[in-house]
C-alpha cells in the first residue's frame, strides 16, 4: 500500500473500438492525419525510451498483424471511431479521440498489433466466466468496472501477472500495475490519477470572514498555507476547526441544509475516517486485512474525538442510526451550510458553481497528517477508490499475454503523452492538475491563493493510495463490514464498543471475505458464482379467478449462464398470503420463484398479480402531465415513451393502466420543428378506453 495507486480523469464505464475492425454503430476505417502522425512520432519516441518497446527487436515483432481484443461494458466514449447512430458524429471528445488514434498508431507501428476493442454482449461477470469455462476467453484484456473486482477475482478467471512484473518497473509504467492482492498481481490501471473520491473541500470565502484566522497583518491564513509550510497536522486542523466553529456558531445556515446554523465541518464520517486512516499510513486492506492496525485505530479515534466535541458533525443519518446520508454533506456544502466537508468528487463542480453564484470560492486541500509524522513521509497519503481495473483472462497464451501487456503499456503512455503534450506521466499529472481544478470550478487564477491551490492539488494527485476495501467488498456489502462496524462503534449501535474493541471482536467478519477469495484463487478451477437469471411477466387475472386453476409457472422463465435452462415446478413457487383474487388490485410479490443452479447459486424473483373487474364498463381516468417532455428533431416516433406525457391513468378500481397508452401519430412530424396536437388513448384491462390530447413540441438540438 505504500506504492502510489493512481486513478484516472475519464469516465468509469467506457471502451475503445478499432475502426479497422468495425465498432458499434460506425464503419469507418482508422486513419491518422499528418498532424496526428507528427504527434504520434514524438510521443511514441518518448514512450519507447521508457518501456519494453525500446527493447523489442525486429525478430520479436510479428510478421503478420496480431489482434489483441480489449473488452469492456461501454463503448461510446473511448472508441475514437464510434459514431452516434442518429447523428453520425463521433461520440468521443475530439482531444481524447486524437490521443486514442495516436496510441493505436503507435502500437501498430511498434508491435504490428491491431487492438480490437469490444463491448461485452451481456454482463462482464457472466461473459468472462462462461468464456473461460469454455476454454475460449472472450477477450485478451478485460476492463472491469470499479466494484466488480471481488466478483471476478472469486471466479478465478484472471491470470496472475507476476511473471510479467518486470514490464512495470520504472516510473513511466509502475502506475499501471495495481498492488499485489492475495499474493499475486491480477489488476492493472489505465487511469492516471484524478482526485480522491471524497476530497476535503473548503469554502475559502467563508474562512475570510473569521477574524481568528487572520495573521498580524490581517491576512487570512488558509489551509493551503499551513500545508505548504508543513503545519497541516491533526492538532492544527482541530484548532482551525474550533476557530471556525466559534465564529459561525450563531450564524443561521441558508435554507435547505441539515442544521439550523452554519457548521465548521459537516461530513460523512466514513470518508473522514478513511482519509484519516490513509493520512496516518494505514489501510483497511494492505495485502491482508489491516483494519485492526495501530494506524487505523489512531485515525478512527481522532475522527471520533472531533465528533464527540461536535467539531465534526454528521450530515444526517439513515434510519439505522449509524449510516450517514449519502452525499448530503456535499449538498449542504454547495448551499453554504458548512465550511469544510469531504465532498463527493462527482459533485464538486456543481457545488462550486452554487458557491460561485453566491460570490464565494472553494478550495481542495489534502487531508492533514498526524502530528508525529514528517511532512515528507512516504506514509502520508490520500485515499482513492481505485477506479476501473483491467486484467488478462486465463486461457490467453503466455506469448500473447506478453504482447498484450506491452501493447497496453505503449497504448496508454502514448495516449496520455499525446493528450497532455508531455513526455512523462509526472508531467501529465502536473498539467492535468490545473485542468481538473478548473473543471471543478476552483479559482486557480486568484492572485492570493491560486498558485497554492494548484500546489496542494498536485501533491494530492501524486500521493494517493487505493482503498482496496472498496474493491474487495470489505467496505459496505454485508453485515459488520467496515463502514457498518465504524458507524456502530461511533454511535454504540447493536452493542458495539469503541472501534479498537469492536474491530477485534468483528475482524473475522472482514477476514472471512478475503479468505474466501484467497482460497478460490489457490485452486485451478474456475468458480461459478453467478446466480441464474429469472425473467418474469405480471399475471393479469379477472376478479373471482380460482387460484387453484392458475398455472403460476407460466409467468417465470429461469436460465443459467452455465447450466442453460433450469426446470422448476409449481412446488418451487410461493404465493403471498396477501393475494386476494376476489378483489381488484395490484398485488406485488404475489408469487415468488426460488431456483438454484448446479453450483448452488440461488435466485429469487417475484411477480405482480393484476386482478381486475371484467364487468367494469366505466372509462379510465386520464390526466396529462403538467410539464410535457419535448421531442428532439428527427426522433423515431417508435422510440417515444408516451407514458411520460401522462401524469396518471387509472381504471374505475384505481389500477394503473398508464402503460397501455397508444398515440395517434397522423398529426406528428418529427422532421420539422413545431408544436403538434397528439391524441393519446388509454385502454384498461376490461377494454374500456379514454383519450386526452397533448401538445408535443419538436425541437432542434
Amino acid at each position: 500500500m505504500k506504492k502510489r495507486a493512481l486513478a484516472f480523469t475519464l469516465s468509469a464505464a467506457m471502451v475503445l473500438s478499432l475502426a479497422a475492425c468495425g465498432g458499434g454503430g460506425g464503419s469507418q476505417t482508422s486513419t491518422t492525419t499528418a498532424a496526428q502522425q507528427s504527434t504520434t512520432a514524438a510521443t511514441t519516441a518518448a514512450a519507447a525510451e521508457t518501456t519494453a518497446a525500446a527493447e523489442t527487436t525486429a525478430a520479436e515483432v510479428p510478421s503478420e498483424p496480431v489482434v489483441i481484443r480489449y473488452g469492456t461494458h461501454w463503448i461510446n466514449e473511448l472508441d475514437p471511431n464510434f459514431t452516434d447512430e442518429v447523428t453520425g458524429e463521433y461520440t468521443m471528445a475530439e482531444e481524447n479521440r486524437q490521443a486514442a488514434l495516436a496510441a493505436l498508431a503507435a502500437v501498430k507501428e511498434t508491435y504490428n498489433v491491431d487492438i480490437q476493442f469490444l463491448q461485452y454482449p451481456n454482463d462482464v461477470s457472466t461473459d468472462l466466466m462462461t468464456s473461460v469455462l469454455a476454454g475460449d476467453p472472450i477477450v485478451d484484456l478485460a476492463l472491469l468496472w470499479g466494484g466488480v473486482e471481488p466478483t471476478i477475482l472469486s471466479q478465478n478467471v484472471l491470470q496472475d501477472l507476476t511473471p510479467y512484473k518486470s514490464l512495470f518497473e520504472d516510473d513511466e509504467t509502475s502506475w499501471m500495475l495495481k498492488d499485489s492482492l492475495f499474493g499475486g498481481y491480477y489488476l492493472l490501471n489505465n487511469e492516471v490519477p484524478q482526485v480522491t473520491n471524497f476530497p476535503l473541500v473548503v469554502n475559502l470565502t467563508m474562512l475570510e470572514e473569521v477574524p481568528g484566522l487572520k495573521d498580524e497583518n490581517g491576512k487570512t491564513i488558509y489551509p493551503m498555507d499551513l500545508f505548504l509550510n508543513g503545519e497541516w497536522t491533526w492538532s492544527k486542523f482541530r484548532e482551525y476547526l474550533e476557530t471556525v466553529k466559534a465564529y459561525y456558531a450563531n450564524v443561521a445556515a441558508p435554507d435547505g441544509g441539515k442544521y439550523e446554523f452554519v457548521q465548521a465541518y459537516e461530513t460523512d464520517h466514513r470518508y473522514a475516517a478513511l482519509a484519516a486512516v490513509h493520512a496516518n499510513g494505514g489501510a483497511i486492506y494492505d495485502g491482508a486485512v489491516t483494519a485492526d492496525s495501530e494506524e487505523c485505530i489512531e485515525a478512527v479515534q481522532f475522527v471520533k474525538e472531533l465528533m464527540d466535541d461536535e467539531i465534526l458533525v454528521d450530515c444526517g443519518l439513515y434510519d439505522d442510526g449509524f449510516t450517514p446520508e449519502w452525499t448530503t454533506g456535499s449538498g449542504d456544502f454547495g448551499l453554504g451550510c458548512t465550511v469544510f466537508t469531504d465532498c463527493a468528487n462527482w459533485l464538486i463542480g456543481w457545488e462550486a458553481s452554487q458557491r460561485s453564484d453566491a460570490g464565494q470560492s472553494i478550495g481542495i486541500v489534502p487531508w492533514p497528517r498526524p502530528d508525529d509524522m514528517a511532512f515528507d513521509s512516504e506514509d502520508y497519503m490520500q485515499s482513492t477508490n481505485g477506479g476501473n481495473s483491467v486484467a488478462v483472462l486465463k486461457g490467453v497464451s503466455p506469448e500473447k499475454t506478453e504482447l498484450a501487456l506491452k501493447s497496453y503499456i505503449l497504448y496508454w503512455q502514448t495516449y496520455y503523452y499525446t493528450l497532455g503534450g508531455v513526455s512523462t506521466i509526472e508531467e501529465y499529472r502536473e498539467a492535468s492538475a490545473q485542468k481538473l481544478l478548473q473543471d471543478y470550478g476552483v479559482d486557480i487564477f486568484n492572485e492570493t491563493y491560486g498558485d497554492s491551490l494548484v500546489e496542494c492539488f498536485t501533491y494530492i494527485l501524486g500521493h494517493m493510495n487505493t482503498n482496496y476495501s472498496g474493491l474487495l467488498n470489505l467496505w459496505e456489502h454485508g453485515d459488520w463490514t467496515w463502514t457498518e462496524l465504524l458507524g456502530k462503534s461511533y454511535y454504540g449501535i447493536d452493542g458495539a464498543a469503541s472501534y479498537d474493541v469492536a474491530i477485534k471482536q468483528h475482524l473475522t467478519d472482514l477476514t472471512n471475505i478475503t479468505e474466501n477469495i484467497a482460497a478460490i484463487l489457490k485452486t485451478d478451477e474456475v468458480h461459478d458464482n453467478q446466480a441464474p437469471n429469472v425473467t418474469t411477466e405480471d399475471a393479469v387475472l379477472t376478479a373471482g379467478t380460482d387460484g387453484a386453476g392458475v398455472d403460476w409457472t407460466q409467468y417465470f422463465t429461469a436460465e443459467d449462464s452455465v447450466d442453460g435452462p433450469i426446470a422448476f415446478t409449481a412446488d418451487d413457487i410461493t404465493l403471498s398470503e396477501d393475494l386476494d383474487l376476489t378483489t381488484p388490485g395490484a398485488y406485488e410479490k404475489a408469487a415468488t420463484l426460488k431456483v438454484a443452479d448446479s453450483s448452488g447459486n440461488e435466485k429469487e424473483a417475484s411477480i405482480t398479480a393484476i386482478v381486475y373487474n371484467a364487468d367494469n364498463t366505466a372509462a379510465p381516468t386520464v390526466e396529462a402531465a403538467e410539464e410535457l417532455p419535448t421531442v428532439a428533431l428527427n426522433t423515431e416516433t417508435s422510440g417515444i415513451d408516451w407514458t411520460t406525457f401522462l401524469a396518471s391513468a387509472t381504471d374505475a378500481d384505481g389500477l394503473d393502466v398508464k402503460s397501455s397508452v397508444t398515440a395517434d401519430l397522423s398529426t406528428l412530424d418529427t422532421t420539422t420543428p413545431g408544436t403538434y396536437d397528439v391524441t393519446l388513448t388509454v385502454t384498461d384491462y376490461a377494454g374500456n378506453t379514454a383519450q386526452t390530447t397533448v401538445s408535443v413540441e419538436v425541437v432542434s438540438e
